[in-house]
C-alpha cells in the first residue's frame, strides 16, 4: 500500500511541476509544461508534446511516454542504483493494467492491477525472501473481501475481511 501512495504522490508532483524531457536516452533537459490537461515542450509551444520523458526526482529517475500531450504507455521509476522500482502502464494519463513494485535489490515487493487509476483485483505483497506477506482484492480502489497476512515462512497468520475499505472482521490464525 505504501508504493501505491508513493505512486500517487509522484503523479501529483509530476502534474504540478516541471518534467524533464529526454533529448537522448540519458539526457535530462528542458522541462515540459503541463497546461490544460496536456504536456507541452515549453511554455510557448502550442503543439502538445510527443516523445519519451525522463525526469529526476529525489535521486530517482522517472520515465514515461507522452503522445499528443497525454501520458501513454510504459511508466518506469528507477532507484538511484538504477534498478527498477516501479513498472506499469499509463493510458490517458491514468494507471492501467498490471503494475510491479520492486525492492532496491531487484526482488519483487508487490504486484497488482489498476483500472481507471484505481487499484483493482488481486494485489500481492512479498517478503524480501520471496514469500507472500499479504494478499487481497481491491474493488473500485478499496479493500474488499478476504485479506490474508502471512509470516515470513509462508504460514497464514491473520485473516481480515473488508467491505469497501472497512475492516469488518480480523482473525488470528494459529
Amino acid at each position: 500500500m505504501k508504493k501505491i501512495l508513493f505512486l500517487i504522490l509522484i503523479s501529483s508532483i509530476l502534474f504540478s511541476c516541471g518534467i524533464k524531457k529526454a533529448k537522448t536516452k540519458n539526457d535530462l533537459s528542458a522541462p515540459l509544461v503541463y497546461r490544460n490537461g496536456l504536456y507541452y515542450a515549453d511554455s510557448t509551444s502550442s503543439i502538445p508534446f510527443t516523445g519519451r520523458n525522463k525526469s529526476k526526482m529525489l535521486d530517482q529517475v522517472i520515465e514515461y511516454d507522452v503522445i499528443n500531450g497525454v501520458r501513454e504507455g510504459d511508466f518506469i521509476v528507477y532507484y538511484p542504483n538504477k534498478n527498477v522500482q516501479i513498472i506499469g502502464k499509463l493510458s490517458n494519463n491514468k494507471n492501467v493494467g498490471e503494475w510491479k513494485y520492486y525492492n532496491s535489490n531487484g526482488t519483487i515487493e508487490s504486484v497488482g492491477n489498476f483500472l481507471d487509476d484505481k487499484p483493482s483485483g488481486t494485489w500481492i505483497w512479498y517478503y524480501p525472501n520471496g514469500k507472500v506477506a499479504e494478499e487481497g482484492k481491491f474493488t473500485d480502489g478499496k479493500r474488499d473481501g478476504d485479506w490474508k497476512s502471512y509470516d515470513s515462512l509462508g504460514a497464514l497468520k491473520i485473516l481480515r475481511k473488508y467491505k469497501m475499505d472497512k475492516m469488518i472482521d480480523s482473525t488470528s490464525v494459529k
